[in-house]
């Protein structure tokens, strides 16, 4: 049987475990010599079920992902795996029908509560990591979402 606040605490679990890769990460990334062509970075969470991956992708002001178009081989362009599949719901085989129920029944209560805690997470990380040295302009954006967060304001705010 599934239940909401474990699901979450497995969630909360999975990030935490999380947290020291994260930050090491953002700040490998401040070290780049981003493209003059790169206006922003969108870090995109990709989740399913199961599992989540966070890819860095480098965009211009119109929002289209900029690739590495010179042969300068110090300047980066394009897009990075930042933490790629984690699991952080274990479910056997047998019960995914019984998962999937669940979730669909309770999916109201969980993706707000899910989104939130990935959300601070992330930002928690960010500020960890010190990336006010990064003058790029970033966002966080959950993968097929119409909203992000803009952290170089550090506001949780839509």
């Amino acid at each position: 049987m599934f239940i909401v606040s474990k699901s979450m605490d497995t969630l909360v679990e999975s990030l935490s475990n999380h947290t020291e890769t994260l930050i090491k990460k953002l700040k490998e990334i401040q070290k780049y010599n981003f493209s003059p062509n790169i206006d922003l970075l969108d870090f995109v969470f990709f989740m399913n079920q199961t599992s989540f991956d966070i890819r860095m992708f480098s965009m211009d002001r119109e929002n289209n992902e900029v690739f590495k178009e010179s042969l300068d081989s110090s300047l980066f362009a394009g897009s990075q795996g930042i933490i790629s599949d984690v699991e952080f719901r274990h479910i056997l085989d047998e019960q995914f029908d019984e998962f999937y129920s669940f979730y669909e029944e309770n999916e109201e209560e969980l993706w707000p509560k899910e989104e939130k805690a990935i959300t601070e997470w992330f930002l928690n990380c960010w500020k960890a990591a010190e990336t006010d040295v990064l003058k790029l302009p970033s966002y966080f954006v959950f993968h097929d979402a119409s909203d992000s967060f803009d952290f170089n304001l550090l506001e949780m705010d839509r």
